[in-house]
């Protein structure tokens, strides 16, 4: 991780790392001295488990990166591994540390349901809505995890219904893998999403082109974190800039849409700005009362 690190700022010779390395080492309280051996050992596990690729450049004889191109999941690997090094410091600097206060979730369930997955076994627990009182026994056919908001969901088929549900992790209870193979045909939860934000499914909903202006400040917060795969630049100046995105406003997205107030600056298609903007008068209304 440090290596990596490292090279992608630029290019540096052996001794320029093993430099870097005794300064970590110290930090950390760790031995993370290496030789040149051990550096090509772990040149070849970074290329493999991260996908990025660095070579040893002998007309500047110093090492750098020749293929950066991660997958996603290559780069939540990383983004997993620098959480858990700041963690293990957690006694040195245990009040640097501000997380948000919330309650857990659910990721206690993600090895067992991602195991129902691979060996296509059914899996059983107990579930309760938010905006339910009673608690019912579910039996569903895993296909997918997917996250929203720092939530995690199991998307498969409900055994009962024999259709595809979406579960929060969070409001899972009791959980087994039983001993019940698949019996269903296979869901394409890729496409399933392809066309909504979060974790609404469209429901068959046909997507529309969307045009959103947001101020020029707001406007880099969303170029580095897209809404949607769908996003593209339409024009910009100094002052606003306009998206452009294919997809089913859900209700999720509507929320997310408001949550960003005077920083948008126009929505098309009209009829989907007069629901936000009725949306703003019934909160309005809610707050006066």
């Amino acid at each position: 991780q440090l290596i990596l690190n490292k090279l992608r700022k630029g290019s540096y010779t052996y001794d320029e790392i093993l430099s870097y390395l005794k300064l970590e080492s110290e930090v950390q309280s760790l031995d993370l001295v290496l030789s040149k051996r051990t550096l090509q050992r772990d040149l070849k596990i970074i290329y493999s488990v991260y996908g990025v690729e660095i070579k040893h450049d002998r007309s500047i004889g110093k090492y750098r990166i020749i293929n950066d191109d991660q997958s996603i999941l290559q780069q939540r690997l990383l983004e997993a591994v620098d959480l858990y090094n700041a963690l293990s410091l957690k006694d040195k600097v245990s009040d640097k540390l501000i997380f948000e206060q919330r309650n857990p979730k659910g990721t206690e369930h993600l090895v067992s349901i991602l195991k129902a997955i691979n060996e296509k076994k059914q899996i059983a627990f107990n579930y309760q809505k938010y905006w339910e009182d009673n608690v019912k026994h579910r039996i569903v056919e895993p296909r997918a995890l997917k996250e929203h908001k720092q939530r995690w969901y199991a998307i498969g088929i409900d055994v009962e219904k024999s259709a595809p549900r979406i579960f929060g992790l969070d409001r899972i209870k009791n959980l087994e893998i039983t001993t019940a193979d698949f019996k269903f045909e296979n869901i394409d939860v890729e496409e399933m999403f392809k066309n909504s934000f979060g974790i609404i499914s469209p429901n068959n909903e046909k997507p529309i082109s969307i045009e959103l202006t947001f101020t020029s400040l707001q406007a880099k917060y969303i170029k580095s974190l897209p809404l949607h795969h769908s996003q593209k630049i339409v024009r910009e100046d100094a002052n606003q800039v306009v998206f452009s995105l294919f997809i089913v406003p859900t209700h999720d997205f509507k929320m997310e849409l408001m949550s960003y107030g005077s920083s948008v600056l126009n929505i098309k298609p009209e009829r989907l700005k007069n629901e936000i903007i009725n949306d703003y008068k019934n909160a309005l209304k809610q707050l006066k009362y």
